[in-house]
């Protein structure tokens, strides 16, 4: 018969034709679709005004949702093995292929749904919700309701693994495959695609085009992706399989251009880095699972983990990427390129590793990924390096195992094989330009006007859970970023007039406006002592170090502070008494220069504070006080040494001035020690002579050393944070004892008061449990104890003092005097930062500010936070008033 005349069924069709025209073809339905408006039909039928029947239903929501996301998310690590498993029929280049476009799937998939502002059904005002219904064609538009439901997540649990089939039913040139094999894979993945679709769209969250737009996503991803890397799939092919039957295929020559391989030396370590993030994100989960669980946020921590590893791979790798092309033009030069690929990709790798073996105990300590503290820590060699031997050991002991079998492993993996034929000049420059822009988009995070950062994980409650999705190199690179805005005073949480600010807070000072007379200093005012005395008082303020309200037998915490307990009801306790910060330096920032806290570093630290900067130790100096440091550690940590004698103090006792029988651990020497020296000291003091002490404990700092003897260990081992505790109780007994025998006591004003909590954890957005710290004023001059009730912030304690003691002069102080029983008569408040976020609490009512995010409403009562129902504008105005004013207090200098 003619060839013409032959059926148009009897003409062999090229697989890969095939698989390009089903994929057209699968376009034109779902766009077909789109067009039918079958969409709002369908939900109508299934839906009602009320919503939708079957939302809550526990098969479609527990099983077929919640179960089938975790049991992809086993398939997907049982991809990667299968990926990486040796020896199997199939090559493991082209199961590598198929791993990586399931991950492009995924990742595709996710960024238009994050960027999407089409809402879901439920949201619908035709379904009981507020949004209109717009189409997803609208591009730009919003529909009034929270967005992000187009096209469908849920669905692309099982339309990711689209390029399953392509081995055999677009398969390389070489092997022989059965396509039936390809097409029970297609079958399967369409199956369990399209029942989470189904699923979906009967509980409600999506309309059937959702999940035919996440099959057309998914499909022309794969497609795409497999037949632009078919080429070096082929170059790889065994040579002596027998040619599959139908048309010739060209066999590609031994000298012909291999892309793949060219660009081996590129794939091997960002592949390398891909796994070792898996693994790292893998291990955490499964330690905090019952956080996870709690906060729902399984798919979610592992699906923008896989986008925030794709950031990470883009910002090392875009412009590496963008050069390899070009490198691989020439035989030599590509070899040299190749060396230099080398040697950075293991850098980078031991880098991530060494971020990812350091998060544990990290995380153990602080509650959260590595960050800025990481960095900060770093210049302390003697101190960390104490700790870690001490109470991480185990952790040291791991690294060291583990980063040279990575650095063995990735020698072994990237040793060079035959030196691959150079590629074309017009193969370079394309492949260079989408290698750049395929990683810059990666490094970029997303599709619409702002890049990804840690505030687009930030969905749930529990921050710790957020921050799962990042790895810690991220978040280690992020934290040096943001502190830049360090010398402007750390983030800004929200805009608002100068001249607005200035008058909430001073209406929140709760002083008259008529107080306020000087224009460079908004908040500067004559403060009016209520306590008046011919012999104004001494001060002595002995910060406690990590004494969170937990050890505090008064506070409802464990027995473990019999002295403070017995103390406080012989002076005017706080109740409720809440610490700025995490740090050391945020607490003396907030008690000795009474400064509200920001999201930078602590002005301990930053350049325009190291002179002239109010302090207690500044304003008692034009009253002729004498201030003197106490800390049995070495001065110069957290730059405490310098900002101290720029601001007002006329000496520093440290770890070097302890007699030379002093117990002297990690952090310095015992508080029993330093109470030794500083008691001393007073009672030298000339009686004509007012004094002021800042004395700093340390004894309560892992690794808990301190000496044996005089008091019951509460717990066996003995070096643990709750013996710490009891020991630096002990000491403050031993203490104020020989105090109230002294000749000062009578002529002194003493505060006890925690710099922080010892661990600053929980799963919430802001633990406020854990900001809760005791705080008690006493001496001789007190004659009636009081217990405060009302919430306070260490900022208050400042104005509080210099009332007490007897004294009136001008500060800038943004605190309330709560000696005063017209302030203690209004709603108390505390401001906490908590790393990059910020918390203001009026009463029970706390607004939460995070970056890029709106202000965020929420409740604390019987130490839990949950959302608020409801507005409060009034209560967000103060909170971001007085974030923007602590910024502007540092960066124009106010606070003078």
């Amino acid at each position: 018969m003619h060839a013409l005349s032959r059926p148009f069924f009897s003409v062999p069709v090229e697989p890969r034709t095939s698989t390009v025209v089903w994929l057209l073809g699968l376009i034109a339905l779902t766009l077909l679709w789109d067009m039918t408006g079958l969409d709002i039909a369908f939900m109508q039928f299934i839906g009602t005004p009320q919503g939708f029947p079957l939302k809550d239903n526990w098969v479609l929501s527990r099983v077929l949702h919640d179960g089938m996301r975790q049991a992809m998310t086993v398939v997907w690590v049982a991809l990667c093995a299968w990926a990486l498993w040796p020896r199997l029929s199939m090559p493991r280049r082209e199961r590598g292929a198929v791993v990586l476009l399931s991950a492009v799937s995924l990742i595709a998939v996710n960024l238009v749904k994050n960027h999407s502002l089409t809402s879901c059904p439920w949201d619908l005002q035709a379904f009981g919700g507020g949004a209109r219904w717009v189409s997803h064609w609208a591009w730009g538009a919003s529909d009034g309701g929270p967005g992000r439901c187009f096209p469908g997540g849920h669905a692309s649990a099982g339309f990711a693994f689209f390029a399953l089939c392509l081995p055999w039913l677009d398969a390389p040139s070489g092997p022989v495959r059965r396509r039936v094999v390809g097409l029970r894979w297609l079958a399967a993945v369409l199956f369990l695609g399209l029942l989470a679709g189904a699923v979906q769209t009967l509980r409600g969250a999506h309309f059937p085009s959702h999940t035919l737009w996440t099959l057309s996503i998914c499909a022309a991803v794969s497609v795409a992706g497999w037949r632009l890397l078919l080429s070096g799939l082929n170059a790889f092919a065994p040579r002596s399989a027998p040619p599959l039957p139908g048309p010739t295929r060209r066999a590609a020559t031994p000298n012909a251009p291999d892309i793949l391989a060219a660009m081996r030396p590129l794939w091997i370590p960002m592949a390398c880095m891909l796994v070792v993030l898996w693994l790292s994100r893998l291990g955490m989960m499964v330690w905090q699972a019952e956080r996870i669980s709690q906060a729902q946020a399984w798919s979610h921590v592992w699906l923008e983990g896989l986008r925030f590893d794709a950031v990470l791979i883009g910002m090392v790798w875009a412009f590496p990427a963008a050069l390899t092309p070009w490198m691989a033009t020439a035989r030599a030069s590509l070899q040299g390129w190749s060396k230099v690929l080398r040697w950075y990709g293991g850098v980078m790798l031991l880098l991530t590793g060494f971020m990812e073996l350091s998060t544990p105990a990290f995380m153990a300590q602080y509650d959260s990924r590595p960050n800025f503290l990481f960095v900060e820590y770093l210049g302390y060699a003697k101190e960390v390096g104490g700790t870690l031997i001490q109470d991480f050991w185990p952790h040291l002991l791991t690294a060291a195992v583990l980063l040279p079998a990575l650095a063995w492993a990735f020698v072994r993996l990237s040793r060079p094989t035959r030196a691959p034929a150079p590629i074309c000049l017009w193969q370079a420059a394309p492949l260079s330009v989408l290698l750049f822009a395929l990683l810059a988009l990666c490094a970029r995070g997303a599709l619409g006007h702002r890049p990804a950062n840690p505030a687009t994980v930030a969905v749930t409650t529990d921050h710790l859970v957020n921050e799962l999705p990042l790895s810690s190199l991220y978040t280690v690179t992020y934290a040096v970023y943001q502190s830049r805005k360090a010398e402007e005073g750390g983030i800004t949480y929200a805009d608002m007039p100068e001249a607005r600010v200035i008058d909430t807070v001073r209406r929140e000072s709760g002083l008259p406006a008529a107080a306020f007379t000087d224009p460079a200093s908004p908040m500067r005012h004559l403060q009016i002592s209520l306590h008046p005395r011919a012999r104004p008082l001494n001060l002595v303020i002995v910060l406690e170090e990590s004494l969170g309200a937990e050890f505090v037998g008064r506070l409802g915490g464990l027995p473990l502070t019999p002295n403070l307990d017995r103390l406080g009801h012989q002076g005017i306790w706080f109740d409720k008494l809440y610490a700025t910060g995490t740090r050391s330096v945020r607490g003396i920032e907030a008690v000795v220069a009474g400064f509200p806290p920001t999201s930078a570093v602590s002005t301990v630290k930053l350049a325009k504070s190291q002179r002239d900067f109010f302090t207690l130790a500044s304003f008692l100096k034009q009253h002729g006080y004498e201030s003197t440091f106490y800390y049995g550690g070495e001065s110069h940590f957290d730059n405490m040494r310098s900002y101290f004698m720029g601001n007002g103090f006329d000496r520093v006792v440290e770890q070097k001035d302890m007699p030379a029988n002093a117990f002297i651990g990690t952090w310095g020497a015992a508080d029993g020690d330093l109470f030794d020296v500083a008691h001393n000291r007073f009672s030298q003091q000339p009686a004509d002579k007012p004094f002021f002490a800042l004395v700093f404990s340390s004894s309560n700092h892992a690794p808990f050393e301190f000496p044996d003897g005089g008091f019951d260990l509460h717990e066996q081992p003995k070096n643990t944070v709750n013996n710490a505790v009891k020991y630096a109780d002990h000491a403050l007994g031993q203490f104020f004892d020989k105090a109230k025998k002294s000749a000062y006591w009578d002529d002194t004003l003493f505060l006890v008061v925690a710099d922080h909590n010892s661990r600053v954890y929980g799963p919430s957005v802001i633990p406020i449990e854990r900001f809760h710290i005791p705080g008690l004023i006493l001496g001789g001059a007190v004659k009636t104890p009081e217990r405060i009730r009302t919430v306070a912030s260490q900022i208050d304690l400042a104005p509080t003092l210099i009332s007490m003691m007897g004294l009136s002069g001008e500060t800038p102080l943004t605190g309330r005097d709560l000696s005063d029983p017209v302030q203690r008569a209004r709603p108390g408040r505390a401001i906490l930062q908590f790393d990059k976020i910020q918390a203001y609490m009026e009463g029970s009512d706390v607004a939460v500010l995070q970056p890029d995010s709106p202000a965020r409403l929420m409740t604390y009562a019987d130490g839990s936070l949950k959302d608020a129902v409801g507005r409060n504008d009034a209560l967000v105005e103060k909170a971001q008033a007085h974030a923007r004013y602590a910024q502007w207090a540092y960066q124009k200098q106010w606070h003078r």
